[in-house]
């Protein structure tokens, strides 16, 4: 969520309405108690009611994923309405269907009630509108699907007796993290993979440096850890190919980021990916959990630089026409003006 914001702070967006961004992320320390944690959480609501001024403020846009996260960013939505601010709730859960179907019945009722309230429900693709459409048939949806910018242009060396494949995410089992560096033991010698990104899940990275150690994978799988800015895209223009083996996603900025700087990819057809990229055309697609599968379609890009060059310059070209961050700006201001048609005739303030 942080790239999609950060992204649009930088966008035509910033010059056509007055954003002004709240940020919600944990102030305590790691190790706080539950009263810190609320005492915290009051101050944070109290601070955002004093922001909301409907004379000052037009628009809420709320970020938000699935599990306790929801629930607390909710909690910023449902003060925005009461205040007579519209409030669009924005989900990023790669999850969010299997963490409603894990709710109870009155939980479930509650993020319903939730739903319903909020000005807009704005999802990433059509697939994840009409899985929720499902459970929210009340709900007001919008499909804004996530864009990105264009990659800084940055010179590095590359090695060409290497293929270097590159997973850039959290680490997590919902990410396939598991399936790729298994995958290594029958890749080609020349083949190694990069895994650039921090952890999703709590002793992910210790895990699988354990496995590598296991296996005597350390000199075919580099653990880079986290990268941002031009660090990250350091690691994009160093590699050859892209992967994401993911078992669920909304539609991942890293793979946007990826294909936009020309990469190959090899990706899972989950969540939005489907109505972004086409089989064989933009991207080769394997089935989630299948390792055999991931690792053809590694090694034929792996084998045929023809084939790498031919999928990632195809699929940047449509990244960038498609999914570029300016025209997810222009669909951001779209639901905006809906909200508050004064936005299209005054330019209010967000």
């Amino acid at each position: 969520m942080a790239t999609v914001i950060d992204d649009m702070a930088h966008s035509s967006l910033s010059k056509a309405v007055d954003l002004v961004l709240f940020d919600t992320k944990k102030r305590t320390r790691d190790q706080r108690t539950i009263w810190e944690a609320i005492r915290m959480r009051f101050l944070l609501l109290r601070e955002w009611w004093h922001v909301l001024q409907p004379a000052k403020v037009t628009i809420a846009h709320i970020h938000t994923c699935s599990g306790l996260s929801f629930f607390l960013d909710s909690l910023y939505m449902m003060l925005a309405r009461i205040r007579g601010v519209p409030a669009a709730l924005h989900i990023h859960g790669a999850k969010f269907d299997e963490f409603f179907d894990g709710l109870s019945w009155p939980g479930k009722r509650v993020v319903r009630f939730l739903a319903n309230r909020a000005s807009r429900v704005i999802v990433l693709s059509g697939e994840w509108e009409r899985a929720l459409r499902e459970q929210f048939p009340k709900a007001r949806f919008a499909v804004i699907e996530n864009g990105v910018s264009q990659a800084p242009l940055i010179d590095v060396k590359k090695d060409s007796s290497v293929i270097t494949v590159l997973f850039l995410g959290n680490l997590c089992h919902r990410k396939g993290v598991m399936d790729l560096i298994s995958s290594a033991r029958d890749l080609p010698p020349y083949v190694r993979i990069v895994l650039v990104g921090g952890e999703e899940e709590p002793g992910m990275t210790e895990k699988v440096k354990r496995f590598l150690e296991q296996e005597s994978l350390e000199e075919r799988v580099l653990l880079a850890g986290p990268a941002t800015g031009i660090e990250k895209f350091r690691w994009l223009r160093s590699a050859d190919i892209f992967a994401l083996p993911s078992y669920a996603e909304g539609v991942p900025i890293s793979m946007l980021e990826a294909l936009a700087v020309g990469l190959p990819a090899v990706v899972t057809p989950v969540g939005g990916i489907p109505s972004v990229l086409t089989d064989k055309e933009h991207a080769l697609f394997v089935q989630p959990g299948d390792r055999a599968a991931l690792v053809s379609a590694i090694t034929r890009l792996a084998n045929d630089e023809n084939l790498r060059r031919t999928l990632g310059e195809t699929a940047r070209a449509h990244v960038m026409e498609n999914f570029g961050v300016e025209r997810s700006a222009s669909k951001y201001l779209q639901v905006y003006r809906e909200l508050k048609p004064r936005l299209a005739d005054r330019g209010l303030p967000l």
